[in-house]
This record gives C-alpha cells, structure tokens and sequence, in this order.
C-alpha cells in the first residue's frame, strides 16, 4: 500500500490556524493516511509548553499542592483550539474528569501518564476535526527500555491501522513498556512514533511537517546565509542529529532505515517548498561535506598514568566508574599514557567530586584534571571518504581562526570528522569550517 505517515510537530498544532494548514496538507495528497501529532507547541516566547505545564501540575498534585493554575492554562488552550475549529469535542470533559482524579488520586497517575496527555488530546481534536479514526498508541506501541519496539507490537500496528481507505491519527510520544505501564519516549519522541508506524504499515514515505522548509548546512543563528540540504543520508543524518541538529529526533531514523523508507522535512507554513530527503546512501555525492552540527557544556577528564597502555582493562575501568555514577560519556581519544573523556558538563558536575575520587582510587593515575566549557563539532559528508586532504583542510580553516583545537576524532567510517574547542570558538570555529568548504 503506497501509503504516507504524516508526523505533526508542536508548531504545526498550536492553533486552530494551523490545524487548518494540516487539513489543506492531507487533502493535497490522498496517500497520506496515517497522521501523527505532538502536543500544541508555544505560539510565543513567553509561553511554557503544554508539556512541561503537565509535569508540573502532576509534580504539585502528587505533593497535595494547589495545581489550578497550570491546569487553567493546560484547559484554555485546548478549548481555544476546539472552539476556533468549531466542533464539538470531548477535550473540556475528558481535562475535568482528569483534573478530579488528580485531586483524588494524587500519588495513582503517572508522570508520564499526566504528560502524554497533550499528544492524546491533540490526537483526539486532530481526528475530529479530520473525521478521522483516531488509534491510541498506549497499549499498541510497546516498546523496552532501549526503546526497541516488539515485533508483536509492529504487527498489532499493521493489523489496526490496516485499511487503506482510512485516515488514521495516532497520537505521538508515547507508548507502553513491557509491563504494560504507559511509558513517553524522551523529548521529542513524536518523531519515533511516526517512523515505528512507517515501519509497521510499510508506508511508501514519512513525512516530518515541523515549521523550518527542511534542513540547512549549518545553524543559520550562525551562518546567516547556510544552504538548504536537499538530500542526506539515514547514517549522515543519524550524525548530524546526535550532534546537534535538532530538527529530528535522532532515534526516529533506525525504524525507517530498517525498510528504506524515505523520510521527508517539509515546512507545515510552506507545504510547496521542496525540504529535505533522507534515504540511504548515494552511489556518488556532490558535495565535500553535507552539514556541520554542534553542540556545547561538554567536559573533558584527563587521566595520565606512566605506561597506561601495558595496564589491561584501563579504558574499562574508567568507563565502568563513569557507568556507576549514571554519567554517559561521547567520546574518548587517547594517547599512550593518558585518557581522555569527554562528558556531558550537567551529567558530571552532580557527581564531580565522586567521579575524580574514584578514578584516583582504583585508576592512581600520576594526574587527573577536569577542562570544562567545551564545545563539539561535526563535520559530516560522505564526500570526505575518498577525497585526500580533508582533515587538514578543516584544520587549517580553523588555525586560519586562531581557533584551539582541544579535541580530534574521526573514526574509520571517514564520513564524520568531531572536533572539540572552548565553548568561545564555537560560532567561530563552525563559520571557519562553512566558509572553508561552502563558500
């Protein structure tokens, strides 16, 4: 079945204009069957996400704590977005029924139970408004705590979701463990839910609609002028992503990638823009690099001990402490008598004086320091690969700075060179790299 997933982002939902918009983008094309929404996002700057006014209210019902204000925020908003649409719908029962129960049953409702309920009510007026069949994704989408999905649960998704006349919204980011408790995806996760579902339905395409016309070489707030990527790859994607890029979810990738199903960025603002392609890889390029991406708060542990690489399991041991104190590490080059680790800044500083005693412990190493305000980048393309010189060009656009390199990474696969500077250089050091390969 030639069918299309369409994944609405919070943008694309914050209104009752923009449900509009949704209804011309499903009409334009009758392969899109399959609808996937976030909850309304921000109209404004001084606005808090819908999201986080659910973890709140939850977090001062637990606490037996007045909660009325964020819930009188949480129901204006979706009884605007129903009355601008002009139907009649259940939303203002169901947030009244909820709002009796979490006063009654405090510690019963889940954190991620009161959260998810922005993506279902949005679900809920999308498939309304739509006159859609709307598909609760809790229990049907079960997932572990990897978020791997079971394959009983891609074929219950295939089964309900499979007559190809209907429209189907399914709400986003979330789902069921494997206990049968309703669990969320992390931040973001909508993008999962409409890649698992693409999956499942061996759709022909997924669509992501968000309010950016696709993916751009590198941060405009940076490089003012960066070019638009009209095609990239699953595994490009999957580095850019991690590195920064934040237009998807870097886990809604594998799913689709599993099957060869395209993945499309389109702007729900301009629907005629062409976006951003993402499918497997080219046989050729042509482009040196496809994008750079960043991000910054990293931290790096230095570790130097005299005759380090003749000492088994070092570099485990190290990571093993690391492990134990919950701090999830990015990378790690070395020499051959140190180490070095590179650490989320937040993850580290909760544990610093712990992790530093530790390592002097079971590592007694002649030194250990901790550099902060460290920035990574990514250069990423599958250009690199057979072009001679492209890490000494990126290193000398960056001298050319006076841009200190901290960090160098590439791995064997040659499509991603990371490199780490003072979180000062960053804006610096990714114009310098644009500049030097984009013009």
């Amino acid at each position: 079945m030639n069918r299309i997933v369409c994944k609405f982002g919070g943008s694309s939902v914050a209104d009752a204009v923009q449900f509009r918009k949704i209804k011309y983008i499903i009409s334009g094309n009758p392969e899109r069957k399959i609808v996937v929404v976030s909850a309304p996002g921000k109209r404004n700057q001084q606005e808090t996400k819908l999201t986080d006014l659910f973890y709140t209210a939850h977090d001062l019902a637990k606490s037996n704590l007045d909660f009325s204000q964020p819930w009188k925020l949480i129901k204006e908003r979706f009884i605007e977005i129903t009355e601008g649409l002009s139907i009649r719908s259940t939303v203002r029962e169901e947030l009244e029924e909820m709002e009796a129960s979490m006063k009654k049953q405090n510690d019963k409702l889940s954190a991620d139970f009161v959260a998810s309920r922005g993506e279902y009510l949005c679900a809920k007026i999308t498939s309304e408004f739509l006159g859609a069949k709307f598909i609760d994704a809790f229990p049907i989408i079960q997932f572990d705590s990897q978020y791997r999905v079971t394959q009983q649960s891609l074929d219950n998704l295939k089964a309900t979701l499979s007559d190809p006349e209907l429209l189907y919204v399914v709400p986003g980011f979330y789902g069921s463990d494997l206990q049968g408790n309703l669990k969320t995806f992390t931040r973001g996760g909508s993008d999962i839910t409409g890649a698992i579902l693409a999956n499942a339905c061996d759709c022909l395409l997924y669509e992501n609609w968000t309010d950016v016309s696709g993916l751009l070489m590198a941060d405009p707030r940076i490089v003012k002028d960066a070019h638009p990527i009209s095609y990239v790859s699953y595994r490009e994607i999957r580095e850019l992503a991690y590195s920064g890029a934040n237009v998807l979810h870097d886990e809604s990738i594998a799913p689709c990638r599993a099957k060869d199903i395209a993945i499309k960025i389109k702007n729900t603002n301009s629907p005629s823009d062409p976006g951003t392609t993402i499918g497997p890889t080219p046989a050729s390029v042509s482009r040196l690099i496809t994008g750079i991406a960043g991000r910054k708060d990293f931290s790096m542990i230095y570790i130097e001990k005299s005759m380090m690489n003749k000492e088994k399991g070092f570099g485990r041991k190290v990571l093993a402490i690391l492990e134990d104190l919950d701090v999830p590490y990015e990378l790690s080059p070395c020499g051959i008598d140190s180490m070095n680790v590179v650490v989320d800044s937040k993850h580290l500083h909760k544990v610093e004086a712990e992790v530093l005693a530790e390592i002097d412990r079971k590592m007694q190493p002649n030194k250990i320091k901790i550099f902060n305000n460290l920035a990574l980048i990514a250069t990423v393309g599958h250009g690199m690969v057979s072009q001679i010189g492209t890490a000494a060009k990126l290193f000398a656009a960056l001298a050319k700075e006076n841009v200190n390199l901290r960090v160098i990474d590439q791995g064997s696969s040659e499509i991603n060179i990371i490199i780490g500077v003072n979180e000062a250089d960053y804006e610096k050091a990714i114009t310098a790299i644009y500049r030097e390969f984009v013009g």
